[in-house]
């Protein structure tokens, strides 16, 4: 699953384990999901993942992926304003979020939101100019889309991504991704569930 999921983070986000030898980045990617991409208010959601993948692409394509200090920084300010990881937080703690508290809350976010940027930072370089696809968004219901891109490979079948976004009062965020049929966030909720099972922390869940 988490081969799957890592080519999600060739593009625009994924999920995988949390990166502990990796440089973790700073504790202000809990309030990511505050920030507006361009044009964001106004923009649907196709026009947001275009956009957005245009803006990774060619930063990839400029060599900015080389330098990890550079790439971090664009991330978070380029990249994380495009989701919404107190969103994401809320749907990968299931049930448990009612039992958490607020520092609880926070902290699950934090790490989660760490884990994301990491690793896509990690793989950013990986990328090789693939072309993509779109195709028009599906709703659940006027607040909440998804959007399906496909990575066109030089030999095999295409990556299938589906990205799946949400209209909250700063406009339409991602919450969620899946590659394969593999979820993000469900992906998440079973890493939280493991992590705190095997642990002396406070159980989120039961």
């Amino acid at each position: 699953m988490k081969t799957k999921l890592l080519a999600v983070f060739l593009i625009l986000t994924t999920s995988a384990s949390m990166a502990a030898a990796a440089t973790p980045y700073p504790s202000s990617y809990q309030g990511a999901h505050k920030g507006t991409a361009p044009a964001q208010q106004a923009a649907q959601p196709a026009q947001l993942l275009k956009a957005g993948i245009n803006k990774l692409t060619a930063f990839i394509r400029a060599g900015g992926a080389n330098d990890k200090a550079r790439a971090a920084a664009f991330l978070r300010q380029e990249i994380a304003p495009y989701f919404d990881f107190a969103y994401m937080t809320r749907w990968s703690a299931g049930p448990a979020w009612r039992r958490m508290s607020p520092k609880q809350r926070a902290s699950m976010q934090t790490q989660l939101a760490e884990s994301f940027m990491t690793i896509l930072a990690q793989q950013l370089a990986t990328y090789s100019n693939q072309q993509i696809r779109y195709f028009t968004p599906r709703g659940q219901s006027s607040d909440d889309v998804t959007v399906s891109a496909w990575i066109m490979q030089p030999s095999g079948y295409p990556t299938k991504l589906e990205f799946r976004f949400y209209r909250g009062k700063s406009g339409w965020k991602v919450f969620d991704v899946k590659a394969a049929g593999n979820s993000a966030v469900v992906y998440y909720r079973n890493h939280f569930k493991d992590m705190y099972s095997h642990s002396s922390q406070p159980r989120y869940y039961n």
